[in-house]
């Protein structure tokens, strides 16, 4: 059995009031959470998983810029970039290399 990493359940602990919003983060027990460089890496196996942390992406965001954890969160599948989101900025900010 995979263990999550620390970052993963940090993030769950963050959001273990709110039963509905915890729910949409449990899509991240099969991805592979890490920092590098100031950059939170969220790397997933499949496109339709990457599809759902891009939609809770504004979830994962709150406790990150509020820990001060990085500076930008990335999408991967595989070792591929497909989103890029600055922490603490606008939607419009938010750069998508390559729709799913």
């Amino acid at each position: 059995m995979k263990r999550t990493s620390q970052l993963v359940r940090l993030l769950w602990d963050f959001y273990r009031e709110d039963l509905a919003e915890l729910k949409q983060l449990k899509i991240l027990q099969h991805c592979n959470v890490f920092r590098f460089w100031g950059i939170l890496y969220i790397r997933c196996q499949t496109p339709s998983t990457a599809e759902l942390v891009i939609a809770a992406e504004p979830l994962i965001e709150i406790p990150i810029q509020q820990l001060r954890l990085s500076k930008k969160i990335r999408i991967l599948i595989g070792r591929k970039p497909i989103a890029t989101f600055e922490v603490g900025g606008n939607r419009s900010n938010a750069e998508v290399r390559e729709r799913l």
